[in-house]
């Protein structure tokens, strides 16, 4: 991707957002909101006005199941891995230091303290370095997605998963066209890239970068997928 840029740090999401399970209440507010927090407002305008934002629900799946060292591709602002220090702060030293010693990395400088790479297709760590490497809403805006997903498979340690998560084609070309302050907007378009992946598309570049077990779970109203793969 061409542009380099930097925008603002973002803030994390509430803890309130982030509840495994909602309460009754929050559900009826989420669906009643969902145009605006779907389509409207970017993340945090949505979290200030009590509506769980896209973010949130991501952060949601995905924190669960993160283990040991992790490594966030497309980490953008560094939030997922904000989010699991913060966590582990009240857990065991050795739950920190794993959380410490994860990483984020990124093509484009979003100003979230990633480490900048040319490409997830070469990564710049050991082999077997990571207990966890998280895709978050990203696959999809990587070209190289194949050697990505086998570079994944290489610096995982023995028993490691990758954890992603996707929004279909369908939905994802719409979104994509009505998101005014999606990351997209802002920066270069690459060759390769598309707007959402189906969840057999997915589940098949996860077995090809050789995942035997891939466990798949809607959420958002089964419009975004979490994907939890392992050797």
């Amino acid at each position: 991707m061409a542009s380099q840029l930097r925008t603002h740090t973002s803030s994390l999401p509430p803890d309130w957002a982030l509840q495994p399970a909602k309460p009754a209440h929050r559900k009826v507010w989420d669906l009643l909101g969902a145009p605006l927090r779907m389509v409207v407002l970017p993340d945090e305008a949505s979290e200030r006005i009590g509506l769980t934002s896209l973010r949130a629900e991501r952060m949601a799946a995905v924190l669960p199941e993160l283990k040991g060292r992790v490594l966030d591709v497309g980490a953008g602002d560094n939030v997922l891995l904000k989010l699991y220090r913060r966590r582990a702060a009240g857990l065991s030293a050795a739950r920190l230091a794993d959380a410490e010693a994860s990483v984020g990395v990124d093509v484009i400088d979003w100003g979230g303290g990633c480490r900048i790479v040319r490409s997830s297709a070469e990564l710049p760590f050991p082999a077997a370095s990571f207990d966890t490497v998280a895709f978050v809403a990203c696959l999809n805006h990587i070209p190289e997605r194949r050697e990505a997903l086998r570079e994944a498979q290489r610096v995982l340690r023995p028993g490691g998963r990758v954890v992603a998560t996707m929004i279909g084609r369908f939905i994802g070309d719409i979104g994509h066209r009505l998101w005014w302050y999606s990351e997209d907007k802002h920066r270069d378009v690459a060759d390769g890239e598309v707007m959402g992946m189906n969840r057999d598309e997915v589940v098949g570049l996860l077995r090809e970068a050789g995942f035997g077990r891939v466990r798949t779970r809607g959420f958002v109203y089964g419009l975004n997928t979490l994907y939890v793969a392992e050797g």
